[in-house]
């Protein structure tokens, strides 16, 4: 049957490719959001321009190279000589190298990377949030596709009821009343899967937003493997590892909890370079002038001159705002940890949350196929029933409504048990 079945889905892809419609699963669509999805796109600019500030930063381990010339005319005038203009050109060249600042440096750059390793893990959560998105609207979509199978069985159902009343009604066997709620649950059912393919609409719809690009301009249909209701339960995947494995897992793995460790420590550098404030700046300069003069002047004017100085730069007070400063990259630090300490309950949560609704689904999957396989014999009953006289037409109703209900809730729980599945490898960082 698994080779009879390969065959014929097979043949269908090959199908859809010569009628111009892409067959894509989840995988596909995944690579098509990593590819041009704007929120992935607007976290890597944030890393690229970390990137930037950081090299920026480490700049200021090197020395710095100036290089400025003047051109003009110089006046001078002095008590017992008369005013002369002198047409001078002069060039300079700078250079300054930082020695030692007690910190200052050290925590700018320090900060700068660690933010840059943050806003990559950032981004790296990005990915990951995006890949749980389109793993559930896939899911979604392919609920939405059975929901629609599902109400195609209403509505075929109470066409053959309504063909039946009619029937018994010409002969003479039931009332027109029954006639009347048969039009009226037919209508029902027909509404409920016009509502059904709306929602298929929509799901889509959402997808394409996520991924950033509607995929083959719209050309495409969603890999949907079989399901062959009622009977669903077997080949569920199961869970490889208990609760606290996967707990301590994301611990460990997920990029939110990477982020703020490297913000904690972006934190602390902040510290160590605001209390480098404290103390003086020391650094290596030296300046060389090259001039041009007249004649005149070369006698009193120098042609070159040159200084190398060891220099020190000390703020000995600065209104409190090196204070200032220092309680706030301090405040940093704390909000910092109290961030990742609810992160980590709040990753606990999802976790827990996830493995929770993995359980509860598989329970649902199983209890709902007992209830389907049990509502489709009591439909079989109820209208056999009816068409001999035995029972009435609500019970025939009931049956019906009782059967395309619990097809409904297996057709629900199945989905949401690989929607938990997802959830719980975005939760774990898997």
């Amino acid at each position: 049957m698994k080779s009879i079945y390969r065959l014929f889905t097979g043949l269908f892809t090959v199908t859809l490719l010569h009628a111009g419609v892409h067959v894509v699963d989840v995988d596909d669509l995944i690579e098509l959001a990593l590819t041009h999805s704007p929120d992935i796109d607007s976290s890597r600019f944030d890393f690229e321009a970390a990137k930037a500030r950081a090299k920026y930063a480490e700049g200021f381990y090197l020395p710095r190279i100036d290089l400025s010339a003047e051109a003009g005319e110089q006046e001078s005038k002095m008590i017992e000589h008369s005013t002369q203009n002198v047409d001078l050109f002069t060039g300079t060249i700078a250079a300054s190298q930082l020695l030692y600042d007690f910190g200052k440096t050290s925590g700018i750059v320090g900060r700068s990377r660690e933010e840059t390793l943050a806003l990559k893990a950032k981004m790296q959560q990005t990915v990951s949030d995006k890949i749980f998105k389109i793993k559930k609207l896939y899911y979604e979509i392919l609920k939405s596709r059975r929901i629609i199978e599902v109400q195609k069985k209403s509505v075929a159902l109470q066409r053959q009821q309504l063909y039946r009343a009619q029937r018994y009604l010409k002969a003479g066997i039931r009332t027109i009343i029954d006639v009347t709620d048969a039009k009226v649950r037919l209508a029902q059912a027909q509404l409920d899967l016009k509502n059904a393919r709306y929602a298929l609409q929509t799901r889509r719809a959402e997808l394409e937003e996520e991924i950033g690009v509607i995929p083959h301009d719209g050309h495409y249909r969603l890999y949907t493997p079989q399901l062959p209701l009622p009977h669903i339960s077997d080949n569920l995947p199961k869970l490889q590892h208990p609760l606290e494995w996967y707990e301590r897992f994301a611990y460990t793995h997920r990029y939110l909890l990477v982020s703020l460790k490297r913000y904690t420590e972006s934190a602390k550098f902040a510290v160590e370079s605001v209390e480098g404030e404290y103390y003086p700046t020391l650094s290596l300069e030296g300046i060389y002038t090259k001039q041009h003069v007249d004649e005149d002047v070369r006698e009193i004017t120098p042609t070159d001159q040159g200084t190398l100085a060891l220099q020190m730069r000390w703020n000995i007070f600065g209104g409190y705002q090196t204070a200032a400063k220092m309680e706030e990259a301090k405040v940093g630090v704390l909000k910092a940890a109290s961030q990742t300490k609810r992160i980590k309950l709040a990753i606990t949560r999802e976790v827990t949350e996830s493995y929770i609704a993995i359980r509860r689904a598989e329970e649902s999957i199983k209890l709902s196929e007992r209830i389907s396989i049990s509502s489709k014999k009591k439909l079989e009953q109820a209208q056999r029933r009816y068409e001999n006289d035995l029972g009435d037409y609500i019970q025939l109703q009931e049956a019906q409504q009782g059967y395309i209900q619990a097809l409904s809730n297996l057709v629900n729980d199945y989905y949401d048990y690989f929607i938990a599945l997802a959830q719980l490898d975005h939760a774990a960082g898997r």
